[in-house]
């Protein structure tokens, strides 16, 4: 299985909840990414209000790549025009919160901690490497973890 590490705006990030459809403005993705991948989804800090600086979903790619310019995504719909062309479906896998700052010390893909950011950019992100299943295993701990610590202050 390979992991990849897709930064989103948070805006962004509702909207693929609701489609289930990821959307990227650079075709190359489509050459590094293939249905049976999965995408584990972090929402950059910019213009966040809840989820910045957390990665917030593991998704399935389960279609190929295809090109459509209908506006979906808030950017889109707000220029009336699309810019996410090259899109792929999507079925959640795991939903949930995971603060990266709470795991950055434990996951072996970001090297350089003290620049951390650098490995937040672009899509796939990780300067495009495949996230270790190992790092995989540290974030669905995370999200789990948070999901449980959220049910116990409802209770």
């Amino acid at each position: 299985m390979v992991y990849w590490l897709i930064p989103v705006q948070e805006d962004m990030w509702y909207t693929i909840q609701q489609v289930k459809i990821y959307g990227y403005n650079r075709e190359e993705i489509t050459r590094l990414v293939k249905p049976g991948d999965y995408f584990i989804f972090y929402v950059s800090k910019y213009y966040a209000k809840r989820y910045g600086g957390k990665i917030v979903g593991i998704m399935k790619v389960v279609s190929d790549w295809y090109e459509d310019d209908k506006p979906i995504f808030p950017e889109e719909i707000v220029r009336n025009k699309g810019i996410y062309n090259y899109r792929v479906k999507l079925e959640p896998v795991k939903e949930g919160v995971c603060d990266l700052k709470n795991i950055l010390y434990k996951v072996s893909f970001i090297e350089d901690k003290y620049q951390f950011a650098k490995y937040l950019r672009n899509a796939p992100a990780n300067l495009r490497r495949p996230i270790p299943e190992s790092d995989v295993k540290l974030i669905e701990e995370c999200i789990e973890a948070s999901a449980k610590k959220e049910e116990e202050e409802v209770v």
